[in-house]
């Protein structure tokens, strides 16, 4: 049960950053001047471009070992905890072909080295960013099922 606890504990706290980023954060980076926009911008997608692998990586690696044998989950929490973490390796694999190759460009912006589609850059990182949030929201209520029918 410590196991599934901290599996879901791990993901739910990484979808609610998730959440804030895409609901909270952007909206109001893209609401300041272009020169403060881009600094904060930069500066988030760095910031997260260290953090989010190893919480990815390690949320998906928990939800994981819940798999295994010794997760001592029944049919149905051991059927919803996969479908979980298939969501995950596919938000793994989605965040490594569209939304990081961009965030690692963004993340060397500054106010002076701006392509000249920025904007199309960032809109297509945000709408990445929220197919991805809600693929994880998705497998954290999968998780979270699970825990209920154990």
């Amino acid at each position: 049960m410590t196991l599934q606890l901290l599996a879901v504990l791990t993901l739910g706290l990484m979808c609610g950053s998730e959440l804030n980023v895409a609901a909270l954060a952007h909206p109001m980076f893209n609401r300041q001047p272009q020169e403060v926009h881009t600094r904060a911008r930069s500066s988030f997608a760095g910031l997260l471009g260290h953090v989010m692998p190893f919480w990815m990586v390690s949320s998906t690696l928990l939800n994981l070992l819940l798999l295994l044998p010794f997760g001592h989950l029944n049919e149905a929490a051991w059927r919803l905890a996969a479908a979980a973490l298939a969501i995950q390796v596919f938000a793994v694999v989605f965040s490594l072909v569209g939304p990081v190759p961009i965030n690692n460009r963004i993340a060397k912006w500054t106010p002076e080295s701006l392509p000249s589609d920025w904007r199309v850059q960032e809109h297509r990182w945000d709408l990445h960013h929220w197919l991805r949030t809600c693929a994880l929201v998705a497998a954290f209520a999968f998780l979270v099922l699970s825990v209920g029918v154990r």
